[in-house]
């Protein structure tokens, strides 16, 4: 019986321990079969969840994004880059809503999000430009600008215009995101924002003593007025006029110009207005603003400012209608030139040479242009004739030539500024003369500028080879527009001594050419490869574009915006001249 037993009780042991094994067994092969693919992104996302491992779940899902965007070339739209982004980036944003992150996996959850540029991920980018703290929380808000900007994420609007009006250029974290966020603000330029950037522009600015509340006032008022100049914005005429009324502001006045362009037309009236001194609340601003420049460290006036501060408003009203360039403003910026002191008669004069040119504007022009003395300047300390001669060569009026020769050679006064006067005038008719016209040159060249006696001067070996090019140029040419057109975008005229050719082809363009010749020059820019050859073409599709050219302003702006993509600040600055004539190409319509 004890043997039964025996052998009964070893008979149990040995099954319960063949079940624990068995148990075992079957635990392990589950842990096997349930164990997560740590290489599928879903696993990760579901460790957003578990405090534990959320962080290092971000840092790998980021991961599986950079990898995916090398592998797809950078194409957010790729086979491998859209398939991961429609799993991850709202479980992401949700995670960075929450607040459930440390500071440095929220900043990377940030930047992915930026860098996804996926309207899902909005959400968290709206979040962290509403919790911005100055001084704190920069890179986060650079980071969020930098994604809400390219989508155009409307809903960020509100958000990302509250950051900005946080921002003080004056403190040196703001200024590394200042850049981001005016791109941001000015890509997306929300109507909604109207109001609000037109009470920035016109407030004023009393001083430049204060430089930390004047960097920052700077900064607000320059970004408000590209966003206004985008909206077209009627509403900010008046105070962008003021602004150019205002010498403290001359650092804004450059965009604020622009702006005014963009706005067109609605600018054209108030404008106007002003420059025949019948806006009386203008007048007087200009006044004000114009002696509070002119105030000493003592707080006195001088009397020398005191008549000028009377018509302080007439050259700003030119600059302002000569810019936008619509013809309506030629009569009464003619009429102008009787109010104004010799100075102001040369700005109202250059102002005039940027409308479509009419015989009554080019006789006025050149009225001024006789009476005005060698010695004369004009801001910023510029020769006045000089000043004058530059807008004359974009007329592309070669009728000039012998008038411009006649004056050269009478002209009188003391010595250094005639040769200073000179110089600009044979720079002028070489631009402008036809090959009929070299001998009324040679007058010029051989009496004033290579001297009387035949010896070449300092000034004549300064223009020697120059002049030798473009005479042989206009024998190549002669009259043939194509032959000249050809020069454009030879590689041979983009540098060295080359680009003499180059620039006076673009001038004979102009000189020879027909408003068709327009979108023949623009779809020609992008071949041009030198920025000389480039402004003076430019101002060719500028001068036969009276009433506007919408097809060339796109393609022009297409160079800008493809210059801009590059981040490449030289590539930038070299196509930045093409803006103004964009704009007035618009504006003009």
């Amino acid at each position: 019986m004890f043997r039964t037993t025996s052998r009964i009780s070893q008979h149990l042991r040995s099954l319960l321990f063949g079940a624990s094994v068995a148990a075992g067994v079957t635990m392990a092969m589950g842990g096997i079969v349930g164990c997560a693919d740590e290489n599928d992104p879903e696993t990760h996302v579901k460790y957003l969840q578990d405090p534990a491992k959320r962080t290092p779940a971000v840092n790998r899902l980021v991961q599986f994004f950079e990898d995916a965007m090398t592998k797809d070339k950078g194409d957010r739209s790729g086979p491998s880059v859209k398939p991961l982004l429609d799993k991850i980036v709202e479980p992401m944003s949700q995670t960075c809503v929450n607040d459930d992150l440390d500071e440095k996996t929220r900043s990377k959850v940030v930047k992915f999000l930026s860098d996804a540029r996926d309207p899902r991920g909005g959400p968290c980018l709206i979040k962290t430009l509403k919790d911005y703290k100055p001084d704190s929380t920069e890179e986060d808000v650079r980071a969020a600008a930098r994604g809400v900007g390219p989508m155009k994420l409307k809903e960020a609007a509100g958000p990302l215009f509250e950051a900005f009006t946080k921002i003080k250029n004056s403190k040196p974290k703001a200024q590394l995101i200042t850049l981001d966020v005016t791109n941001a603000l000015v890509e997306l330029s929300d109507p909604s924002w109207e109001s609000q950037c037109v009470n920035m522009v016109g407030k004023p600015i009393n001083d430049r003593k204060d430089m930390n509340l004047f960097k920052d006032e700077l900064y607000w008022q320059v970004t408000c007025a590209r966003i206004l100049g985008n909206l077209k914005s009627a509403n900010a005429v008046k105070p962008l006029i003021k602004v150019m009324l205002s010498p403290i502001k001359g650092d804004i006045q450059a965009t604020t110009m622009y702006a005014l362009i963009k706005i067109g037309k609605p600018a054209i009236d108030p404008a106007l207005k002003l420059l025949r001194g019948e806006d009386a609340e203008l007048v007087e601003y200009a006044k004000v603003e114009f002696l509070k420049a002119q105030t000493g460290e003592d707080g006195k006036v001088p009397d020398a400012a005191k008549k000028p501060a009377e018509t302080a408003y007439l050259n700003p009203a030119a600059l302002v209608l000569g810019s936008i360039g619509r013809e309506e403003a030629a009569a009464p910026m003619v009429e102008a030139l009787a109010k104004a002191d010799d100075a102001g008669k040369v700005i109202i004069a250059r102002e005039l040479l940027k409308l479509p040119a009419s015989p009554d504007t080019l006789k006025a022009v050149q009225g001024v242009y006789e009476k005005t003395p060698a010695g004369l300047t004009i801001p910023p300390g510029a020769n006045a004739r000089e000043a004058l001669l530059e807008r004359m060569s974009y007329t592309f009026d070669a009728s000039l030539v012998p008038w411009l020769v006649k004056d050269a050679l009478a002209l009188k006064g003391d010595e250094g500024d005639l040769e200073t006067v000179r110089a600009a005038t044979f720079q002028t008719t070489m631009k402008l003369m036809k090959p009929d016209q070299v001998a009324e040159v040679d007058k010029l060249y051989d009496a004033k500028i290579n001297g009387p006696d035949g010896k070449p001067t300092q000034l004549g070996k300064a223009y020697e080879k120059e002049y030798k090019a473009t005479k042989e140029l206009l024998t190549a040419c002669g009259d043939k527009l194509d032959c000249y057109f050809g020069k454009l975008s030879d590689p041979n005229t983009a540098v060295g001594d080359g680009q003499i050719v180059g620039i006076k082809s673009a001038y004979m363009v102009g000189v020879l050419g027909t408003p068709e010749i327009r979108a023949k020059l623009a779809d020609t820019m992008p071949k041009i490869a030198n920025d000389g050859i480039r402004f003076a073409s430019v101002q060719v599709i500028d001068h036969f574009a009276p009433k506007g050219d919408a097809a060339s302003a796109a393609k022009l702006q297409k160079i800008v915006d493809d210059a801009e993509a590059t981040k490449d600040q030289k590539k930038i600055q070299s196509v930045n001249f093409f803006k103004e004539v964009v704009y007035r190409l618009n504006a003009r319509q």
